[in-house]
């Protein structure tokens, strides 16, 4: 059984539920380290949301170990690039789509958006952030966040 889930908040509590209803097979986190996160370049836009988000990010080896608590072996983990042609809405999709965090029905599903930043810091990215658009600036922006950790992880356990 493949159970995907995307985590804001470790809590060992719930890998503990889901081993104990999970019969057996695999359990599939999708989420992203907070090495990861600095290296968004939504840092350069809206750099106290993404601070406070960064902040209540658990490492790699805090899920790993919760797992192993709740009853989990490892099997591995596998980093992800976001892709020009992504079709989800999380927080990092638009990293080749500097336009869709302009709209403000998007920035309402991401969680960051929706309930970490200001008010203040969103009229101030996007003022920024728009002008970068217009003025070819992003592009420097993506580039100078570039990293090699990837943009997000998959931890697969196994019961």
């Amino acid at each position: 059984m493949f159970l995907p889930f995307i985590i804001s908040v470790i809590c060992l509590l719930h890998f503990k539920e889901v081993y104990r209803v999970l019969d057996r097979g695999r359990f599939v986190i999708f989420t992203a380290s907070p090495e990861q996160m600095q290296n968004y370049w939504l840092n350069a836009y809206f750099p106290k949301a993404m601070e406070v988000s960064i902040n209540q990010m658990p490492s790699i080896a805090k899920v790993i170990q919760n797992l192993r608590q709740a009853g989990f072996s490892i099997v591995g983990t596998e980093s992800f690039l976001v892709e020009p042609d992504l079709q989800d809405l999380f927080l990092y999709s638009g990293k080749f789509d500097p336009h869709m965090y302009l709209n403000s029905t998007v920035r309402m599903g991401i969680s960051t958006f929706a309930s970490l930043a200001t008010p203040e810091e969103i009229e101030t990215g996007c003022r920024k952030l728009r002008h970068d658009i217009e003025n070819g600036k992003t592009h420097d922006a993506i580039q100078e966040y570039t990293s090699t950790l990837g943009d997000y992880i998959f931890v697969v356990a196994q019961k």
